[in-house]
């Protein structure tokens, strides 16, 4: 009795990571895998509510609470919004996976012990696990250095011209290529509800998109510092055809400002 206690609990942890694994890769929210251990540690603790004489009712309120615990423990909640996501994100998954698990069941006629099915002595939830479990750490890995990736591309922008300082977050984009024709200076793009220019005030600089060519309303940059860094290269700040949504940043970062930040 004791090893069947042992491999349930073993396969609860393994799915509980699994789970909050694939939660993050969906989520976008990584946190340390000390954390994600722990919280999937809590969370086969449940396993040993199926001992307690607790009706379904009070056993699905104990798995709720358990759930809500999981998701504080492995990840740094930072917003309501945030927390409801990874709650989502977390029943979600775990209903496509009990899913698939009773599925193959009735597919293939295994036999049902505890939380385990077994098929001519093998275990379908270990050989679950033993497929998943490469697969979700290879996107794990990925995705987070991914995202990694991404954050380190994102800088503290402040910008001084005769409008005023506009202090935002801004995403070095290796794409944006945008100079003046005649001074050669890079183009910062910045939302246009971080600033509206009229026509007169304006300098034009012509630009190309996958759809046409048009042409950018822009301003000199008196000041611009990056992560409190004084940039001595002169800029323009033009408004962005398009609203910016790049993790939070409102402005795109030319490419040739990367040397200035080595």
């Amino acid at each position: 009795m004791k090893v069947y206690l042992d491999l349930i609990f073993f396969i609860n942890f393994m799915f509980d990571l699994l789970l909050l694994m694939t939660v993050s890769i969906e989520c976008k929210v990584f946190s340390k895998k000390r954390r994600l251990l722990i919280s999937s540690f809590l969370g086969s603790l449940s396993t040993f509510l199926l001992f307690l004489p607790l009706n379904n009712f009070s056993l699905f309120l104990f798995k709720v609470v358990i759930s809500i615990i999981m998701i504080f423990v492995g990840f740094k909640i930072s917003s309501k919004e945030l927390f409801f996501s990874l709650i989502k994100s977390l029943y979600g998954n775990s209903i496509i996976l009990g899913g698939l698990i009773y599925f193959l069941n009735n597919q293939f006629s295994y036999k049902q012990k505890g939380f385990i099915f077994i098929h001519d002595g093998t275990s379908l939830n270990l050989i679950i696990i033993l497929i998943s479990s490469p697969i979700i750490f290879y996107l794990y890995h990925k995705t987070m250095t991914d995202e990694k990736k991404k954050r380190d591309l994102l800088h503290k922008v402040s910008i001084k011209c005769k409008r005023g300082t506009i202090t935002t977050l801004g995403f070095l984009d290796t794409g944006n290529n945008i100079k003046d024709p005649y001074k050669k200076r890079g183009v910062i793009l910045i939302n246009s509800s971080e600033i509206n220019l009229s026509l007169e005030e304006s300098i034009l600089v012509p630009f190309k998109t996958v759809e046409s060519n048009s042409l950018l309303r822009c301003i000199e940059i008196e000041e611009l510092r990056i992560d409190d860094n004084l940039i001595k290269k002169k800029y323009l700040l033009g408004v962005s055809p398009k609203n910016i949504e790049i993790k939070g940043a409102s402005c795109i970062l030319p490419n040739i400002i990367e040397e200035e930040l080595k």
